[in-house]
């Protein structure tokens, strides 16, 4: 389990809940290191549709988005926060099943992680998480 199984299945919820837009959005606040990552580790878990769309996004990537690009975690935590706004309890869950112990630490240390989803991580990480 890692940051980019979560990424993987983030961008697979988001396109099966039609949001393709936030998946692009996503993309972009990811650096291209680590969208291509993604393809080269996680393209059997994506899905032909979203491969291609990561794929995509790639060939049409502006250099300047790397410049202001966030660790994934952090990209992550932003889409996180938008579906406990939205009820999306579920799909959160399904992300932060993804994630390792450390990572779950990480994402839950985030100043700007809403403390609804910080807490549910501790649900993934043997209940050390804040």
């Amino acid at each position: 389990m890692t940051c980019m199984h979560a990424l993987a299945e983030m961008l697979r919820q988001l396109y099966a809940a039609r949001q393709g837009r936030a998946a692009e959005v996503l993309m972009d606040r990811c650096s291209r290191e680590a969208l291509e990552k993604l393809v080269r580790e996680s393209s059997a878990f994506l899905g032909a549709r979203v491969l291609y769309a990561v794929e995509d996004r790639l060939r049409h990537r502006k250099p300047q988005l790397d410049e202001a690009a966030l660790p994934t975690i952090r990209a992550i935590a932003s889409v996180l926060n938008a579906w406990l706004h939205d009820g999306r309890r579920l799909a959160i869950r399904a992300v932060l099943r993804e994630l390792g112990e450390d990572e779950l630490r990480e994402l839950a240390s985030l100043p700007e992680l809403n403390d609804e989803v910080a807490t549910m991580t501790g649900d993934f990480a043997g209940g050390n998480a804040p």
